[in-house]
């Protein structure tokens, strides 16, 4: 009896003395998180009075989870199972935290060994979930499907123009009234599906594919209905060390990725796009997040050969965690040029973004996005004269979900376009409701 007593002590306090914060701490309150750090060490410091007590052993271990520190825990719920190995308890906590560890061979094999000592129902029932979410996460693609039907009104339903006169050279000329905004209603149709292949890399490198349709049918003005198709595959590449040093990341991650989009207007395809992207982020010393990219985007319009070209731009944008609120907010700054077959075409385009979200009582998620875009061309357009763009757009969002498969979406959107040529000034609000469907099998 006291060489168990004396190897459960042994034990325990190496695992004590050994433990740090491996995963996030589950509370987000720093004044809460140190009162808690300050009780475990109060309860390690009676573990040396009393190493094989049961109780004050359980209550380290959960506080340990508390502040991150999973393999204490670990430590801990072993040295239990030294002194009694019959504790189904025990075994399925060391599941658990192993499974959230990542470690999913070791937690299987906790998991499997609870049926061996009649396990309450309740615990049989949790082992269960887990082996099932184990054996989900050891696969090597993961896919969702996502069905979306919704509604959406729109004060510019047949993208009419603005302003009441054209300018052409030295004449104006009246706008017809039917060629200004009107507002329609519309049904929207959307489907997607993503798939994420694990590639089995030390670094939990992946690839993620996705694949949408859309449609936008207007009731007033059929001719103006969209589709879309778009097409992505992004390979993740965890890397070891930050190579842009300046930049002084964490968990530094590359991305290249390639984007492929058809645009189908009254049944006619209008537009074809291939872009390649090349993506840097990770954490910055101050909690940020960052992402910097550089891209390029090749176009292709089906109505003009003159409009065909390329787009060449970098972006950089941050995101921010507000402490205590779970709130998100962030920027992005867009730089870019177009080159096309018609030299009036080019254009140089100055953009940036701003972006806030939060979650709201009762499971609401609320987010908002504004960003803006001044866009000049090189050369004056024929018969018109110069051109010069100014766009905004300011997005809301409020999301619940319902139940496990479905959720509820509204939006408004707010968008004006100002130009030095006339019909190219539109203006639309945008209120839309969407009902979403993800649990396909």
């Amino acid at each position: 009896m006291k060489l168990r007593v004396f190897v459960v002590s042994t034990c325990t306090f190496i695992c004590l003395f050994s433990s740090a914060q491996n995963v996030a701490p589950s509370i987000s309150d720093p004044d809460r998180l140190e009162l808690i750090k300050e009780k475990q060490q109060v309860v390690f410091e009676q573990l040396f009075e009393d190493p094989t007590n049961f109780s004050l052993l359980f209550e380290y271990a959960n506080l340990s989870i508390l502040v991150g520190d999973l393999e204490a825990a670990i430590g801990v719920f072993d040295q239990m199972l030294v002194y009694d190995p019959e504790l189904p308890r025990i075994r399925l906590e060391l599941g658990v935290l192993y499974y959230r560890l990542g470690a999913y061979a070791l937690a299987k094999t906790y998991l499997e060994s609870v049926g061996k000592f009649d396990p309450p129902l309740e615990v049989q029932a949790r082992v269960d979930d887990l082996l099932k979410s184990i054996e989900a996460a050891n696969e090597i693609y993961a896919w969702q499907q996502n069905l979306s039907l919704g509604w959406k009104h729109t004060t510019n339903g047949n993208s009419g123009i603005n302003a009441d006169f054209i300018e052409i050279g030295d004449f104006l000329l009246e706008v017809d009234p039917e060629s200004k905004r009107e507002g329609s209603q519309s049904s929207l149709y959307n489907y997607s599906l993503s798939v994420d292949q694990d590639l089995n890399h030390p670094r939990g490198d992946n690839i993620q594919y996705f694949f949408s349709y859309g449609a936008d049918r207007l009731k007033a003005f059929s001719q103006f209905d969209v589709q879309s198709n778009v097409f992505s595959a992004r390979r993740n590449f965890n890397l070891d060390e930050n190579y842009f040093s300046f930049f002084n990341l964490e968990d530094p991650v590359f991305t290249p990725n390639i984007n492929l989009l058809r645009v189908v207007l009254n049944r006619e395809e209008v537009l074809r796009s291939g872009r390649i992207s090349l993506d840097y982020s990770g954490q910055l010393d101050d909690g940020s997040s960052m992402l910097f990219s550089y891209y390029r985007d090749e176009k292709n319009f089906k109505s003009g050969g003159q409009k065909n070209g390329r787009v060449n731009g970098i972006s950089f944008g941050q995101s921010y965690v507000w402490p205590g609120s779970q709130a998100l907010y962030g920027y992005k700054i867009i730089l870019e040029n177009y080159r096309a077959n018609a030299d009036y075409e080019f254009y140089e385009n100055y953009g940036v973004e701003f972006s806030y979200s939060q979650p709201l009582k009762e499971n609401w998620q609320f987010s908002s996005k504004y960003s803006y875009q001044d866009k000049s061309h090189d050369k004056e357009y024929p018969l018109f004269g110069a051109r010069h763009d100014q766009a905004e757009t300011l997005r809301f969002n409020l999301m619940r979900p319902i139940g496990a498969c479905w959720s509820l979406n509204f939006g408004w959107v707010f968008t004006g376009t100002r130009s030095t040529i006339n019909i190219y000034q539109r203006s639309a609000n945008n209120l839309s409701a969407q009902v979403n469907y993800q649990c396909f099998k």
